[in-house]
């Protein structure tokens, strides 16, 4: 199936310049350092756990082994996606870009902005996508990996909603968003409180609400002019783009992994000119990556979904 290129325009004479597209969610899981990343991982990686059991006893003569080392592991397998669009030339030669892409009927060249412009929405598009699809990627849909959310769903290990937490049922707002703050912090294993890489992850709604719950209470004046951090008491609240809605997940970032091929390869398209093989008047365009998560230690991470 051809690349459906819809045509609202039949405009021709002087454009603007810039090609405005839409505006995609900041891509931060990656960015941000929120999980483990595992570049050069070509089909599969193993992620290595253990486990050790008290072997403490009062003081005897002689040599008694106690306790336990267990070994164990998960395996973390890439998905292999791809992203491709055809385009043909003439479509755009109709509509702004004839002076650009030159007055022969060959259909020469595609023009340089709209390539630009084009790039930068699949770019966009992909890392939103990717971005989504590591929080709450589900593999039966077609062009995507099974998500963190989705993998915590099916782990009952997993510190959740019926295992340690009882769930609100209902959505988070500014009235009720710091009981649920709370909720999640006294939830969190004692042994984890500390540690330097401990991520307490928020939807966007959650943090809005909790925003408005301060404004209302009065401690926070309005001012802005300052990239400051949500935090409540001395826990620093992560907002994380990709979770969905009325979402926390606290977790140490040793604990979450994303594994994918070349890191470059999810910022590279290729592009193919079919007038140079087979004279179609065709341009292509190819992303070809992979991308995957998985855990170690479920009995360390938090999943609360309020509305479950």
């Amino acid at each position: 199936m051809a690349t459906n290129l819809t045509v609202n325009s039949n405009y021709v004479g002087q454009v603007a310049g810039e090609i405005v597209g839409a505006s995609f969610k900041e891509a931060d899981t990656i960015g941000k350092n929120l999980v483990t990343v595992l570049p050069d991982v070509d089909f599969q990686v193993s992620l290595r756990k253990i486990s050790y059991a008290n072997g403490r006893t009062n003081y005897s003569c002689g040599f008694t082994p106690e306790g336990a080392v267990t070994l164990s592991e998960k395996l973390l397998t890439p998905k292999k996606l791809k992203n491709e669009q055809e385009i043909c030339k003439e479509d755009l030669r109709q509509i702004w870009s004839s002076a650009s892409m030159g007055f022969s009927a060959h259909n020469d060249n595609l023009p340089k902005d709209v390539e630009a412009a084009l790039l930068n929405e699949i770019l966009g598009d992909t890392a939103e996508a990717t971005d989504a699809d590591i929080w709450q990627g589900d593999a039966t849909n077609d062009g995507s990996f099974d998500g963190f959310t989705t993998l915590f769903a099916a782990d009952a290990g997993i510190i959740k909603a019926g295992n340690g937490i009882t769930s609100l049922g209902a959505a988070v707002d500014k009235s009720n968003v710091v009981a649920e703050i709370e909720k999640v912090l006294n939830a969190i294993p004692v042994s984890l409180r500390r540690k330097s890489d401990l991520v307490i992850g928020v939807s966007n709604d959650i943090a809005l609400a909790y925003q408005q719950a301060l404004v209302s209470a009065g401690i926070s004046n309005g001012l802005g002019g300052a990239d400051i951090e949500l935090r409540y008491g001395n826990y620093k609240l992560e907002v994380i783009n990709g979770l969905a809605d009325n979402t926390f997940v606290v977790y140490q970032v040793k604990n979450l992994y994303f594994a994918t091929g070349l890191m470059a390869d999810h910022n590279e398209i290729r592009i193919k000119d079919m007038d140079e093989s087979d004279l179609t008047g065709m341009v292509r365009f190819k992303m070809v990556y992979t991308a995957g998560v998985q855990y170690v230690n479920p009995s360390e991470i938090i999943w609360y979904l309020t509305t479950t």
